[in-house]
């Protein structure tokens, strides 16, 4: 195209506002072609044709004035209309002895809309008269609606009148989910994706009025989050069984998170760290200042980093830090993969936006890291960098794994470095605390240990700890579930009637079936 036609940026911005309206974004194409028929017109390439429009409107929503005050705004600036005011030409007819296009003498507006269903008016009966007001009135643009059920009846009658055509269609579940999407975004409002698409499932009417109704709770409360329970409610698709039952957990489950930190096992410097992260987020949210809450966690398997980040995601919902209630997503890095082009950045922004107003917790993301340039795990990468930065505010996203593997991947990418404010490092636990950990699993579930279990459990953990890749908790956890095993074996064998308690025959049968003691065991330094 010549560059003298080509549509320049502000006409683009003004064109591009159809995007954001319901049934109407077809039309885009047919006002840039309205400019540079202006544009060939004004140069004298082209004498024929006008800018009256014939909409075949199949919406139940009065859609129509939206794209009116789209195409009104181009008509405006290349000067086709006086202003881009709109008359709807039924409001000024009193009743059907008034002649419609006898009123338009009196009206000053650009754009003249005609609707014959609304107007009961006979096209045939008063053509005359439209040919007639359109000549004398040739700087109005005029704008035949047509709602009638038989399709392509008003171009037929008119179709010479008017020479371009536009579309409303009915409005679709991506429009109905695009009105919600940018009337929270305009409000400054949070939501998820996903929750915002299963409330969108309904009239468009209702949802208007719904939406209406939750930006004015918000804004009152101080909500800045429109939760999935908040458009459950409003739109009566929440359960009331359901309701119930969340309300009797919450109820029963009295415990804070602080109180949950508190009970782990060990950990007595990661519970420091965590209290003094909690007092700087808090601090600084309250000078208006809100961090970055992006953590590293480093250490070996079964050190509690899953259990650590769980509780931050409830300390940040007691305390309001995040938006959300609190919710927890946890995956593994290889989970960001997709397995084709193009597939894996929407993966990765479907996944966060899962955890938007909680805790993302990615374990071993170091398998991310790859040695082929431009790879999907590169691709990821980039994209959970962009995540990082986009909901800052939002989201608590935590990157755990191996300590050395984690600081190469740190080191690979430097973005990472800059967006991760907090880095735990997570130290084995001691020989005292894995037994702790064994003791704890035997009253979770009511088994007693015999006198002399202790001592088989301690020498093993000694052992183990040496081993290259402990386990750590996750271990303690496989032995007891072993050992449970061996338990069960022995009281069906024997029927012993004590079938809550766990002797050393069953810890050593559960030991020797692990095959415990035959891995590879740490180098140690000075050695």
């Amino acid at each position: 195209m010549l560059k003298e036609y080509e549509l320049n940026a502000e006409d683009e911005r003004i064109i591009d506002e159809l995007d954001n309206l319901c049934g109407v974004v077809q039309n885009k194409e047919v006002l840039k072609n309205m400019i540079i028929y202006k544009k060939l017109k004004n140069k004298g390439e082209v004498d024929f044709g006008n800018f009256n429009i014939i909409v075949r409107d199949d919406s139940s929503y009065n859609l129509l004035d939206g794209l009116l005050k789209v195409a009104g705004k181009i008509f405006y600036k290349y000067n086709i209309i006086p202003n881009d005011r709109i008359c709807y030409l039924d409001k000024l007819v009193n009743n059907r002895n008034d002649s419609p296009f006898e009123k338009i003498a009196v009206v000053e507006d650009g754009i003249i809309v005609i609707n014959d269903r609304k107007l009961r008016i006979n096209y045939i009966d008063n053509l005359e008269a439209i040919e007639r007001i359109m000549k004398i009135y040739n700087d109005k643009v005029f704008v035949f609606e047509d709602t009638n059920w038989c399709e392509g009846e008003t171009d037929a009658e008119l179709g010479f009148l008017a020479s371009w055509r536009m579309t409303i269609e009915k409005i679709s579940l991506e429009d109905k989910i695009m009105y919600c999407r940018n009337t929270f975004d305009k409000n400054n409002l949070k939501y998820k994706r996903q929750d915002i698409k299963e409330f969108s499932d309904q009239p468009f009417w209702k949802i208007k009025n719904q939406v209406m109704q939750l930006i004015i709770e918000c804004k009152s409360k101080d909500i800045k989050m429109v939760s999935n329970d908040m458009l459950k409610k409003k739109s009566g698709k929440m359960n009331s069984n359901v309701s119930k039952r969340k309300k009797f957990r919450k109820e029963k489950q009295k415990t804070t998170a602080k109180e949950e930190l508190d009970k782990l096992i060990g950990l007595n410097g990661i519970k420091e760290e965590v209290q003094k992260i909690l007092n700087y987020v808090k601090l600084n949210k309250e000078r208006g200042k809100m961090p970055t809450l992006h953590m590293c966690f480093n250490g070996n398997p079964g050190t509690g980093k899953t259990s650590v980040a769980r509780v931050i995601g409830k300390l940040f919902d007691e305390e309001n830090i995040l938006p959300g209630n609190g919710e927890f997503v946890e995956i593994h890095g290889r989970d960001l993969v997709a397995k084709y082009v193009g597939w894996t950045a929407q993966k990765v922004h479907d996944t966060v936006e899962k955890a938007i107003g909680g805790v993302l917790f990615i374990d071993e993301a170091y398998s991310l890291v790859s040695s082929t340039r431009g790879s999907f795990e590169d691709e990821a990468i980039a994209t959970l960098i962009k995540e990082m930065e986009d909901h800052r505010e939002e989201i608590c996203i935590i990157l755990a794994g191996y300590t050395n593997e984690m600081k190469e991947l740190i080191k690979l990418n430097p973005g990472f470095e800059s967006r991760i404010q907090f880095t735990i490092d997570f130290p084995d636990y001691s020989v005292n605390e894995l037994m702790q950990i064994f003791m704890g699993l035997c009253k979770k579930e009511k088994y007693k240990l015999a006198s002399n279990c202790e001592e088989v459990l301690l020498k093993n953990f000694e052992k183990a700890r040496m081993q290259e890749d402990f386990g750590n908790g996750r271990y303690v956890r496989n032995v007891f579930e072993k050992t449970k095993f061996e338990q069960s074996t022995r009281i069906a064998n024997t029927d012993s009637k004590n079938i809550n308690t766990i002797t050393s025959k069953d810890i050593v049968s559960a030991l020797e079936s692990m095959n415990v003691g035959h891995g590879k065991k740490k180098r140690l330094i000075g050695f």
